[in-house]
């Protein structure tokens, strides 16, 4: 009996050592034609943009985000899906505000490395012979797959989270055809970010957090809900029990006929 139950231990540490190679063979190989240097943010928001971004995100306390290796990234997204589709699915389950953080920086650094890599587009040529381009339908390559276990572990290693929240201010997308909080900030409000309030920032932030579109100023009921949560979630207070009191520069636009 003793014997086997060594042997059980035995299998047991070499199963578990066979899959952590295996875990770090798939980082090496997802990491091998990532460049050097990641691209990132072109500038540095203030610490309080940053702390409203975190609040939103559902972070709590000091702005922190984890390291990840090739074995720990994979088990705590596991551990999060297993939680969320077996434990209690009815229920919603928040997500780690830094695997959230970091979920949404993967993706703007991945649209940024993919569009550095891809090569000048070649003129359109019309084969009405073979009515189809032969390149155009292969496979996609399995490498991206395996490029999104390696780049958030990269990015979470060599990025703090401070620099992560000023990668997802500068290339969210706020509506109104702006991308970053510089652009949105002045279509909304006609004042540069620095000079926002801390509520007009709020708003602009529930708007990156918000399932379809919803405008300010044409959508303005649905926003009001949306924009009093946003406001819960960084303690800040509901002027007279109007949060849009609190948006006095809030500028129009034209907004399109309801369906």
């Amino acid at each position: 009996m003793e014997v086997l139950i060594k042997w059980l231990l035995g299998g047991a540490v070499a199963l578990v050592a066979a899959l952590c190679l295996f875990l770090q063979g798939l980082y090496w190989y997802g990491a091998r034609d990532l460049p050097g240097q990641l691209p990132g943010p072109s500038q540095q928001y203030p610490d309080a943009t940053r702390a409203l971004l975190w609040d939103q995100l559902g972070g709590r306390g000091e702005v922190s985000a984890r390291k990840f290796n090739a074995i720990t990234y994979p088990v705590n997204a596991a551990s999060f899906g297993v939680r969320y589709y077996l434990l209690n699915p009815s229920r919603e389950l928040q997500e780690p505000a830094d695997l959230r953080l970091l979920d949404i920086v993967f993706n703007y650094t991945r649209g940024m490395i993919e569009r550095q890599a891809q090569p000048p587009s070649p003129p359109i040529v019309h084969d009405n012979g073979t009515g189809s381009n032969a390149e155009a339908l292969q496979p996609p390559s399995y490498d991206r797959h395996f490029q999104s276990l390696a780049l958030p572990i990269r990015l979470s290693r060599e990025w703090p989270a401070t620099r992560m929240l000023d990668m997802v201010l500068e290339h969210a997308d706020y509506g109104r055809g702006t991308t970053g909080l510089d652009e949105a900030a002045q279509a909304y409000f006609g004042a540069p970010a620095k000079r926002l309030s801390q509520a007009e920032t709020v708003a602009l932030l529930s708007l990156m957090f918000t399932p379809g579109y919803i405008d300010p100023y044409c959508d303005a009921a649905d926003f009001r809900t949306r924009f009093v949560a946003a406001l819960v979630k960084s303690d800040l207070a509901v002027i007279d029990g109007d949060p849009m009191a609190q948006l006095t520069r809030l500028k129009p636009i034209a907004c399109k006929p309801a369906q």
